[in-house]
């Protein structure tokens, strides 16, 4: 009964809120502003974020509306979110309350304001008033195509008196995986982590357009774009402003505690144990249970992203070529019960990682590099394990 009343308590505000900014038409004195915020330490903000806020003395308007919210009180919600299924929302704030969270955070926030006229500012502002109604405030979130940066873009573009003109980017063509490793060079193992889950969607190249899915690449776009009109042409952005600088010191990993060093370090560890065992009765099988049991589980997340969720990026993913699912338990279960079937399984295993290993650069995804000392320790193991059964087999 109380969470029904804190329910229904919650709709009424929604709506008394919604019904108070329908009533609203923004004067002569109203501003449209797009607000993009730096990359934060958590990794939900690890890419930035954007916002648009609108300003009105007159009708004493400060508002920031912003399309990167969920409720954690979604039922399901993990689950939902694993999936993609988790459906993001349209919030706003005052602008007042905006700005502490990312002084706190020791985010940086640029004020862009948009040189739209008084047609345009208030046809954008109904638009996101629109979408702020309880029935079209959730989407479904789509990281690289449909997410807080796009959906301003859009809704811009759709209100603007006239058609946004954006300048040519006559850069080097830049892949999807190419503009997201720019904001994880110095967290590697966020870089291992994205570089594990996502698959090769992320190897097309991204036309400039599209580089708009990132806040920062959105903010510099609208910078050199024009909005032209019955053949006269004019900038988008009237004048720029850094409301808040950064105050993150973003330090790369340490080389020692990168994952490629760790990986590398224990890979020569287990391989010396493997050498120095070949000839002994001990086989150290603990060591294959749980390297195999772990690549098979990561093998089975990736087929999970593959095949049972709504994301668009998470496959195909290459990366299931080394992380093959049925290690777990197939391998396990093998490792207890030695015959030729086990034997059959880890020789085809090591003929299969040593083609892996050797076409690593040419596979039709970026994938990590950290993760080869990992592959080339499940090739020791698997040729240790063939070695000791041959042996036990004579």
């Amino acid at each position: 009964m109380k969470r029904f009343i804190f329910f229904i308590g919650l709709l009424a505000l929604s709506l008394l809120s919604h019904t108070k900014l329908s009533a609203k038409e923004l004067s002569e004195q109203s501003e449209v502003s797009l607000l993009t915020c730096t990359p934060g330490e958590e990794i939900y903000s690890h890419w930035g974020h954007s916002a648009l806020r609108f300003r009105d003395p007159q009708n004493r308007i400060d508002l920031v509306f912003n399309y990167g919210t969920f409720n954690f009180r979604t039922p399901n919600f993990y689950t939902k979110f694993a999936r993609g299924k988790l459906k993001y929302r349209l919030a706003y704030e005052t602008y007042r309350d905006f700005l502490p969270e990312y002084m706190q955070s020791g985010q940086g926030v640029t004020e862009q304001k948009l040189n739209l006229n008084l047609e345009s500012r208030r046809k954008l502002f109904k638009a996101v008033v629109e979408n702020y109604r309880p029935e079209n405030r959730y989407y479904s979130y789509d990281f690289l195509f449909d997410n807080c940066s796009t959906r301003i873009r859009d809704i811009i573009e759709a209100s603007v008196d006239g058609k946004i003109v954006y300048k040519e980017n006559n850069i080097q063509p830049k892949s999807f995986w190419n503009l997201l490793d720019e904001y994880m060079e110095n967290s590697r193992w966020v870089y291992l982590g994205i570089h594990l889950i996502l698959g090769s969607p992320c190897d097309v190249e991204a036309s400039p357009y599209q580089y708009m899915f990132l806040p920062d690449y959105m903010m510099y776009a609208f910078a050199d774009a024009n909005i032209v009109t019955n053949g006269q042409s004019m900038p988008l952005v009237a004048n720029t402003q850094e409301v808040l600088q950064p105050a993150i010191d973003y330090k790369m990993t340490i080389w020692y505690k990168r994952p490629g060093f760790i990986f590398g370090v224990l890979a020569l560890l287990i391989g010396l144990v493997s050498l120095f065992s070949l000839k002994k009765k001990r086989n150290y099988h603990i060591i294959d249970h749980l390297l195999f049991g772990a690549t098979g589980l990561l093998g089975w997340v990736i087929i999970f992203l593959w095949f049972f969720t709504d994301h668009q990026a998470t496959g195909p993913n290459w990366n299931i070529l080394w992380a093959l699912p049925f290690h777990f338990p197939m391998a396990n279960i093998f490792l207890f019960k030695k015959s030729k079937t086990s034997y059959y399984y880890f020789f085809g295993l090591s003929i299969m990682l040593l083609l892996i290993l050797a076409s690593w650069s040419i596979i039709p995804q970026s994938l990590p590099n950290a993760m080869l000392p990992i592959v080339a320790l499940l090739l020791i193991r698997s040729l240790f394990i063939i070695k000791k059964l041959k042996i036990k087999s004579i």
